[in-house]
């Protein structure tokens, strides 16, 4: 999100393209039409996304801008010698923390009023985050199984901002080093950008989230509009340098109308065809993000006299929504979280359209009423004492974030009777990693699966740990999101590594049981997995003719253990549905008031295993074909009349409406205890129990 533009008002006369030996870093008004672009395409994506499906290419229009104005601005110092550290990280605090506090704080409150307190710890922690400019990096640390929709995170967009104020931590030190040797600044940036790029197209389909969220792999971006500032900065002179015969060339290039025209034009192309031709489901950024960029480039250096640049992107309107940009893009979003989490569903034409128009006009307030007057400030004391009201206040909200997020302050709607236990049943998961934990043996128990192999993980670490009786050495090989099927992945996610990884343990001499858990019910209806090596082509129909050759890999690597002297047991499904999930059981009374509705009637066993029982039913006839064990765990949580979903005390069993909480599989689910003691007499003692 560009944050910073030179001063409006001073027009250059004469050509002006990027080749020019500008005595300084000039206002052009069609960068500032180019931000109206960047913003208006984001809100209509996020307001319309099949009208404008490649709308969230605003943000990468952004970050090239952003590179062009606020890398001239330091390079322009530079060259002039009046570079200062302190005057620069003024200046963005000016530019940067008004808005940002403002909408914090109206974010927060509006939150108290209106958010669970589940919701309330989680937009917390996106406080101090966005307040600390590390909103990206934390997306990208919580993005998994269990990672909230975008929609219901009012402050998600920040973390483009993140992206920028990291870049800008770095990128003028580096500038500063190299003052002295400004010639060598041009062809050094070029080097850092192809590294950064290359990274992202590597790590765009192995790691997509990373790619997305993270600064290394989006630095290019702004490195672009970097490489254009300098060329503008130092023109063909090339840092004091005689000018080599292509910048000669292109310089004289550029001074031609016909091209700069053509330049605009391709550059226009390429934007709206990013705009129209991308969607979520793209691999992006990777080399879509091309599209937007190089043709924001090419826009930019075109120059403000390319006709479209100085009609169109020129234009008192859009130079003002340019102007308007930031807090434009600040406001819009949390307006239509709240919306939606108000409503539960995406809201009606009429509602996002309303939401948009209410972020121009807060948008329109806050640059008049707020950074108008701070960037009016004349005197060094009271620029000073403006920079220091604000550190302050970002520094206030950060902790107050933290607070939050640690449940020491709460939402008002904590005082609603069984609201405060219903969020804490959506905290209740406690898996925080693959951990070996050694046993009195080295004969080795494994655990392998995905989320529903996680969730009995607590109750295995704590047995593992108290030794009640002799226990083997405990493995765990999980991933979110992956079954554990070989030879099958799903774009992203890696899950055929980790079945493979995790197969390879399994046959090792050391482990003596595997024990394979998932959300089988889940699998078959997931619609995105793929051959592996082949995850561009069709999806496999998994409650198809599909099934029949996957569910055949799986038993062929069952037998082969079996042919290895391994026990192996597989985890039918835990009992599932929407009556389950404690999130459901939250009711909306009136703007702003909640109660909560808990059915404490069970949930019938035909209606728990609906969806379960087909896949169930193949699983214990492979089982019985390769010699496996089975475990049911609807024995240790339902009994004949149903499923509870609470217990006598009136907490929820479930996180969700498929997992079990942390805190009841911890204390009461003890199906599994027995292949983790190495205790013939403790095996007994469950099985003759379970009989």
């Amino acid at each position: 999100m560009t944050t910073l533009s030179t001063t409006p008002g001073r027009r250059t006369t004469g050509p002006q393209s990027i080749a020019s030996a500008a005595t300084e870093f000039a206002y052009r008004p069609d960068v500032d039409g180019l931000r109206a672009v960047a913003v208006l395409a984001v809100l209509a994506f996020h307001g319309f996304p099949r009208v404008v499906p490649g709308g969230f290419v605003g943000v990468d229009v952004f970050f090239v801008i952003s590179g062009f104005l606020i890398s001239g601005i330091i390079l322009d110092a530079l060259k002039r010698g009046t570079f200062s550290f302190a005057d620069f990280y003024a200046r963005r605090i000016r530019r940067i923390f008004p808005a940002l506090a403002l909408v914090l704080v109206a974010t927060v409150v509006l939150g108290w009023w209106t958010l669970i307190p589940a919701d309330y710890r989680q937009l917390g922690a996106h406080v101090a985050a966005g307040a600390g400019f590390v909103s990206n990096v934390l997306l990208w640390r919580d993005a998994g199984y269990f990672d909230a929709a975008a929609e219901s995170k009012p402050l998600l967009h920040l973390w483009s901002l993140g992206v920028e104020e990291q870049y800008y931590l770095v990128w003028p030190l580096l500038l500063f080093v190299l003052r002295r040797h400004i010639h060598r600044v041009l062809p050094m940036v070029a080097a850092f950008a192809v590294a950064s790029f290359a990274l992202n197209v590597f790590l765009v389909q192995r790691d997509p989230t990373a790619t997305f969220y993270l600064p290394q792999t989006r630095f290019w971006e702004l490195m672009l509009g970097g490489m254009l500032a300098y060329v503008r900065v130092f023109g063909p002179t090339d840092g004091g340098r005689r000018a080599r015969p292509l910048l000669r060339a292109v310089r004289a290039a550029l001074a031609r109308a016909p091209v700069r025209n053509a330049l605009a034009t391709a550059g226009a192309l390429l934007v709206a065809t990013a705009l129209l031709v991308l969607d979520e489901s793209s691999a992006f950024p990777g080399s879509w993000a091309l599209l937007p960029t190089v043709g924001t480039t090419l826009l930019i250096a075109a120059g403000p006299d390319a006709w479209l640049n100085r009609r169109v992107l020129a234009h008192r309107g859009f130079v003002y929504i340019g102007l308007i940009s930031y807090p434009l893009y600040l406001w819009h979003w949390p307006l239509l979280t709240y919306a939606r989490l108000y409503i539960g569903a995406e809201p009606p034409v009429l509602v996002r359209c309303a939401a948009l128009a209410a972020s121009v006009l807060l948008a329109w307030l806050t640059y008049e009423l707020l950074e108008k007057r701070i960037r009016r400030a004349r005197s060094t004391r009271a620029r000073r004492r403006t920079v220091a009201a604000l550190a302050t206040s970002l520094s206030a909200l950060a902790i107050y974030g933290l607070l939050a997020s640690s449940y020491y302050t709460r939402s008002r709607s904590a005082a609603v009777p069984g609201l405060v236990a219903v969020s804490e049943a959506f905290d209740d998961w406690a898996y925080e990693g693959d951990h070996d934990i050694p046993g009195d043996t080295p004969r080795t128990v494994l655990f392998i699966g995905d989320s529903h192999m996680q969730q009995y993980l607590p109750r295995i670490q704590k047995i593992a740990h108290e030794h009640a009786a002799p226990a083997r050495t405990v493995m765990a090989k999980t991933a979110g999101g992956c079954a554990p099927f070989p030879d099958i992945e799903r774009r992203g996610r890696r899950c055929a590594a980790f079945v493979e990884q995790a197969l390879a343990l399994a046959r090792g001499p050391q482990v003596e049981i595997v024990v394979f858990g998932a959300s089988w019910a889940g699998f078959v209806q997931r619609t995105d997995y793929r051959k592996v090596g082949d995850l561009d082509g069709a999806p496999l129909e998994l409650e198809g003719a599909d099934a029949d050759w996957v569910l055949g890999r799986f038993e062929a690597e069952l037998s082969d253990l079996v042919r290895r002297g391994k026990r192996v047991v597989i985890i039918l499904s835990s009992p599932r549905g929407a009556d389950f999930d404690p999130r459901k059981w939250v009711q909306r009374a009136g703007w702003f008031d909640f109660h909560v509705h808990i059915d404490r009637s069970a949930v019938p066993l035909s209606e728990a295993m609906a969806t379960s029982n087909e896949i169930d039913a193949r699983l214990e006839a492979i089982a019985r074909r390769v010699g496996a064990t089975v475990v049911e765990p609807v024995d240790s949580i339902c009994t004949v009349h149903g499923c509870p979903t609470i217990d006598a005390a009136g907490n929820p069993l479930f996180k969700d409406d498929t997992h079990l909480r942390a805190s009841f599989v911890r204390d009461r689910f003890d199906a599994l205890d027995r292949f983790v003691y190495d205790d013939l007499h403790a095996q007994n003692r469950f099985e003759a129990r379970s009989r």
